[in-house]
């Protein structure tokens, strides 16, 4: 829950700026670059509608960014292509098509918030419209819904080496996890070596 409070309050700030509009190019200073530290993030993807049959859920509207953010070591936000992000899900050394994620679905039904936690599974993009097969964890998910929000959790970044994780790597050097850069007020914003 509290992974889901964050995810809200992080798209909440975020989301106005992310709908209809494709990732934002870092700084072109090198100087405010630093290569992408050990992480464990959580991502975003929302939409403005979706559909389920309860195997399969497809999203409409998708936004064409998929935010991401972080708890530990060190709070950091991120950002990427959503058509990257389906491209990246079976590649890597623990891609998601080796460990499917879960990701609690929060949608508006009725005029109030309805939670279903999932299992996501091959995922497909057409054009702004984008599903998964799923396996319900906790929950059941209307046949319909408007205002959908994925958090999906946990995909570790370069170098992070938790109990069975080795993370991401293989990008270009010199920041072959990817980048970041800091924000005027300190906090990092990364993305990572896949997603743009």
């Amino acid at each position: 829950m509290k992974f889901l409070i964050l995810g809200l309050a992080v798209m909440a700030i975020t989301i106005g700026g992310a709908r209809g509009q494709g990732v934002t190019p870092p700084p072109a200073a090198d100087s405010n670059v630093v290569p992408m530290p050990a992480a464990n993030w959580l991502f975003v993807q929302v939409g403005d509608s979706y559909a389920s049959d309860g195997k399969t859920l497809t999203i409409r509207g998708v936004a064409p960014q998929t935010l991401m953010f972080s708890d530990r070591p060190e709070r950091m936000t991120g950002d990427a292509l959503t058509t990257k992000f389906i491209e990246f899900w079976g590649k890597g050394r623990d891609d998601f098509e080796k460990d499917p994620p879960n990701a609690t679905i929060s949608t508006v039904i009725d005029d109030k918030t309805d939670l279903v936690v999932v299992e996501l599974l091959n995922p497909r993009l057409t054009g702004d419209t984008l599903t998964y097969d799923i396996k319900a964890l906790q929950g059941q998910l209307p046949a319909t819904g408007k205002q959908i929000s994925l958090f999906i959790d946990w995909w570790y970044g370069p170098g992070w080496h938790g109990r069975w994780r080795g993370g991401w790597g293989g990008g270009p050097p010199p920041y072959r996890g990817g980048r970041c850069w800091r924000g005027p007020y300190g906090a990092l914003h990364c993305r990572p070596y896949w997603a743009n």
